[in-house]
């Protein structure tokens, strides 16, 4: 039984790896335009794209939740396997938006139910308490691979387009057959609640606001990591190295994760949340006066740094307060406040970039990142405290 639970994480892990490649993110926009897609067009396939991950993220959470998590995976991989394939086999625009639908779509299955899985895993193992050290490392390499993968795909590209969406096709079937080799080992049933993980209705309250602020947090720093793009190029960096550093980022994003395994062994979850907050706070207080470029730019990189690291942590401390029974649909739920609060974010900051100076930019963004972090961290402790209150009273 102990070998067949190893098995599982060991499946997970390869199917992490193969799931993880993404040899036409980077340059699908490219495509589109290669097939003659016009700017509206493209435009029009983002949209619905994102309109497709919002409308069924909580639906297909659902269903992960009350048929299985690893059946939620396979219909996922399924439907990318068969979008990739069918993209080089189309040439009208309307089958490409199509496509955008089928590929939003896709991914609600995967997120939420791939971290769910993992957890479920890792306590089966009885490592759930390893869950945000292992997860690091694993989204570590999901770094890594994305931005190997993007690098590899934009070199595939020059010789065929049809290549390389055929490899991505084969790739998701092949994480297929190691997630269908997976054996699910959790409660299922009809009868599955989906109430907050607290009997005092005030713990639900402060645990909602938690999820809640945590996801503007890390939806301002999504946003403010996409506009990166122009806050380099007011001072005058060269698009081709905006590129560069965008390319990267994942690489970057790698480091964040492995250093927070390092960081776990000289501090708790509790204080690398409450210090990161506060770090990032500073490093934004310090973007509004600083006039060298290459410190700017130094300055921004640690500032995307952090973020990851932050991401991490809150999603371990979701993870640690959700019941097995309905892990994906919370997991769901808070992708999609994440999702909708990077748009809202994204959204302000593109209105109001172009408004004010870059100075008055940052101090805004640090001053509000410094509030939610610090309602972030008062809930945290909130929670801690009352956790720790229900244990001595169950003894």
């Amino acid at each position: 039984m102990k070998d067949n639970k190893e098995k599982n994480l060991y499946l997970y892990v390869i199917y992490t790896t193969l799931s993880s490649i993404s040899l036409t993110r980077g340059i699908y926009l490219v495509y589109l335009q290669h097939k003659g897609l016009s700017i509206q067009d493209i435009a029009l396939y983002a949209i619905v794209l994102n309109i497709s991950t919002t409308l069924f993220e909580i639906p297909t959470g659902i269903i992960g939740d009350r048929f299985g998590r690893k059946n939620s995976l396979i219909i996922g991989c399924s439907l990318l396997a068969i979008q990739s394939f069918i993209m080089v086999n189309v040439e009208s625009p309307i089958a490409f938006i199509v496509l955008a639908g089928v590929e939003g779509f896709a991914y609600t299955f995967i997120s939420g139910c791939d971290g769910a899985l993992l957890y479920d895993i890792l306590k089966n193992n009885n490592l759930s308490n390893q869950y945000l050290n292992i997860n690091s490392k694993l989204l570590a390499l999901q770094s890594l691979i994305v931005g190997s993968s993007i690098f590899a795909g934009g070199k595939l590209a020059t010789y065929s387009w049809k290549l390389i969406y055929y490899m991505q096709a084969f790739v998701m079937l092949l994480a297929i057959i190691f997630i269908i080799n997976l054996k699910e080992d959790r409660q299922k049933g009809k009868n599955i609640s989906y109430k907050l993980p607290y009997k005092k209705h005030i713990l639900s309250k402060i645990f909602f606001v938690f999820l809640l602020g945590s996801s503007i947090v890390d939806g301002m720093f999504c946003g403010y990591y996409n506009m990166n793009q122009l806050f380099l190029h007011r001072i005058n960096v060269s698009v081709s190295f905006i590129g560069l550093f965008f390319s990267a980022s994942y690489f970057i994003n790698s480091a964040s994760y492995f250093l927070v395994g390092i960081m776990l062994k000289k501090l708790n979850r509790k204080q690398i949340f409450i210090y990161g907050l506060f770090i990032q706070s500073v490093f934004f207080f310090m973007l509004v006066n600083t006039k060298n470029s290459i410190v700017f730019l130094i300055i921004t990189i640690i500032a995307c740094f952090l973020p990851e690291i932050l991401f991490a942590i809150s999603d371990s401390i979701i993870q640690d307060k959700i019941s097995s029974e309905n892990r994906a649909t919370i997991l769901s739920i808070v992708s999609l406040l994440r999702t909708g609060t990077t748009a809202i974010c994204y959204g302000i900051m593109g209105k109001v970039f172009n408004q004010v100076s870059l100075q008055i930019f940052f101090e805004g963004l640090a001053v509000i990142t410094l509030f939610f972090g610090i309602i972030s961290a008062t809930i945290y402790l909130i929670l801690k405290k009352h956790m720790r209150s229900s244990l001595n009273e169950n003894k």
